[in-house]
């Protein structure tokens, strides 16, 4: 930038680094709308786009062991041990069934709640869903 006028792509000049009110509006309003929704959340009525979690299966634990989620979302569990597991909430509302190292299997949360749920195979390993 030396400070000389430029010319735009209407063949208008002017100084590089200014820009005109309309260009200023427009990017403050394209940062409010995509900042609305993380500032505010979700309200009800308002449909939000479902988000996708991953727990990972790895040395003998379910990581992370507490996760929280909406209904609608989806959890994928990846089994990153070398042997299988399961994920198997205790009131049945799932059951993975399962998952041989290497997989994975995933489940679209259905309501909210707090399911705890387990591996089958080593009873050892917990965790918790949590739905709202």
């Amino acid at each position: 930038m030396n400070g000389q006028p430029c010319m735009t792509e209407a063949g208008v000049s002017r100084k590089p680094g200014v820009r005109r009110p309309f260009e200023w509006a427009t990017a403050f309003l394209l940062a409010c709308l995509l900042q609305a929704p993380l500032a505010h959340g979700a309200k009800k009525g308002v449909a939000v786009a479902a988000t996708v979690h991953v727990v990972t299966i790895q040395n003998m634990q379910f990581v992370p062991a507490a996760l929280t989620v909406r209904p609608g979302d989806r959890v994928t569990w990846v089994n990153k041990d070398l042997v299988p597991h399961t994920a198997s909430a205790a009131g049945s509302q799932f059951d993975s069934g399962v998952i041989a190292a290497g997989a994975s299997w995933a489940y679209t949360v259905k309501k909210e709640g707090t399911l705890g749920y387990v591996c089958r195979y080593h009873p050892g390993m917990q965790a918790t869903l949590m739905a709202q």
